[in-house]
């Protein structure tokens, strides 16, 4: 009985890791935009992606367990409403970010424009800070992974060797599906050869991570 109920869990945390990465922008759309914007191979967007995706399943896991294992300390509704602040926080952090990526990048070209026409020659081009990796790290640890949460709790019933096990399946599966968008996504873009977005990358990067940020806080995306 233990077994069956098992492999529906897992089963569970497989489909939902993956439906939730596809339905949420937010877990690939940053990752491909500031990698074009910077032009990261897609090795390095790949390996920035799998760090975040370890950050954002991490962050639901240690909310869970502190749930476990503090539960005398916190209801069931102070931890919803610990998340779903938490959910918050993220989408308006990455609202700002992108926002503030979108100036950055406006004035850089305008920058870049006026010396050119002012001097005759090329601007040698700046990248946003390299900060910007750790910035989206950031976000993603305060916006966990509330698709994992409601799997642990019948996980939990069947003991620690099945909580680890669909936590396991769910964590490969939500990265795995990060990194595959983000790879398809930077190969898509490869393909795209105008030249007005090649100019323009930085600017069109800050609009798509607001955007997302607004699809989470408007949307529940």
């Amino acid at each position: 009985m233990h077994e069956t109920t098992l492999s529906v869990l897992l089963g569970l945390a497989v489909a939902d890791a993956v439906l939730h990465t596809l339905a949420g922008p937010d877990h690939y759309l940053p990752f491909v935009m500031i990698a074009k914007s910077r032009g990261y191979s897609i090795l390095r967007a790949l390996a920035w992606t799998f760090v975040c995706g370890i950050g954002h399943v991490g962050s639901a896991l240690l909310i869970a367990l502190v749930f476990m294992y503090a539960s005398h300390l916190l209801t069931e509704s102070d931890m919803e409403w610990l998340n779903e602040n938490r959910g918050d926080l993220a989408a308006w952090a990455l609202i700002g970010f992108g926002a503030a990526y979108m100036i950055y990048a406006m004035r850089h070209n305008w920058l870049h424009h006026h010396h050119r026409h002012a001097h005759g020659h090329e601007l040698i081009h700046n990248h946003a800070p390299n900060i910007t990796p750790w910035i989206i790290f950031i976000i993603f640890v305060l916006g966990p992974c509330e698709a994992l949460l409601p799997l642990l709790a019948p996980a939990a019933a069947l003991g620690s060797y099945a909580v680890a096990l669909v936590t396991i399946a769910f964590s490969i599966c939500t990265i795995a599906t990060m990194m595959l968008a983000v790879a398809l996504g930077l190969k898509g873009l490869s393909l795209l050869r105008f030249a007005w977005l090649e100019s323009h990358s930085g600017e069109v990067a800050g609009a798509t991570i607001m955007l997302c940020g607004v699809a989470i806080a408007f949307f529940g995306l």
